[in-house]
């Protein structure tokens, strides 16, 4: 599922689609009114049909797209949810498989908001004011853009009694990480993800901070070509130990790779490397 890599590539997409373009027309699917919430399909496409692209940025794994209509600011809040992607096509082309939204622009392309299982979002934000969206203003420093402070890591940590992985996860603290990142992130940190915040030492603190930030470049770094496969599609596995249970661990090739649930979530890692 999309997480700050996936959403980070969908933003440079849509940055190079967009760039000087209007939207023409805006087919919203009347059968995905979840995704338009807490408005409506109908309502959606009215509002932003007609209007010009202006700067798109990503904080976390929301993407914010400015507009401007009729001479008046205006705003998008789009989540790629579980399974969302944005996708281009040529006028004329069939839409995607579980396109939800259609935006014609002026250029003649076609983009698709495309999500199988219809928990991404779209949400008209009035003058752009994305700061008062409250799921926004909730969000911590994004990681990519500002880094991560050990030391602020560390105290939030020791603040804290959940596993370490499932802390990784909240997005007040690190918006933008979710379940494949923060596996991943404990694994190149040599850090077992059932371990309590307050166990870790300042070194292994720093440690996690650098391999989560490693973790999402490398990720950004390996997407070839504008459309996403993500593995629950049945994408390749380009992950170090997420979904690998049973196989062996690719650094100390002895112990095999476990999965525990943690928070209702997998969590795959080595027993033997990491403690």
């Amino acid at each position: 599922m999309p997480e700050l890599p996936e959403v980070e590539i969908a933003a440079r997409n849509l940055r190079e689609w967009t760039a000087g373009r209007s939207i023409v027309r805006v087919e919203a699917s009347p059968t995905a009114k979840y995704v338009f919430r807490p408005s409506s399909p109908k309502a959606f496409a009215r509002a932003v049909a007609g209007a010009r692209f202006g700067e798109i940025r990503r904080i976390g794994k929301n993407l914010l797209v400015s507009l401007e209509r009729d001479g008046a600011p205006l705003g998008v809040l789009a989540h790629l949810g579980m399974t969302g992607k944005w996708l281009r096509r040529e006028a004329g082309d069939p839409p995607t498989r579980f396109s939800r939204a259609r935006f014609a622009l002026d250029d003649g392309a076609v983009l698709h908001f495309d999500d199988l299982r219809l928990f991404g979002r779209l949400r008209v934000v009035p003058g752009a004011r994305f700061d008062e969206v409250p799921e926004v203003a909730a969000l911590g420093p994004d990681p990519l853009d500002r880094g991560i402070d050990p030391a602020a890591l560390g105290d939030a940590l020791r603040r804290s009694k959940l596993p370490v992985k499932v802390r990784l996860m909240d997005q007040a603290l690190l918006p933008g990480v979710g379940n494949i990142y923060a596996s991943e992130a404990c694994f190149r940190a040599r850090v077992d993800p059932r371990r309590k915040g307050p166990s870790l030492a300042p070194r292994e603190v720093k440690a996690l901070a650098g391999a989560i930030v490693t973790a999402m470049k490398d990720g950004i770094a390996r997407q070839e070509g504008p459309e996403i496969t993500y593995v629950e599609e049945g994408g390749a596995n380009p992950f170090l130990v997420y979904g690998r249970e049973g196989e062996k661990c690719p650094r100390c090739r002895r112990a095999k790779i476990q999965r525990v649930v943690q928070a209702q979530r997998s969590t795959f890692f080595c027993p033997r490397c990491q403690r």
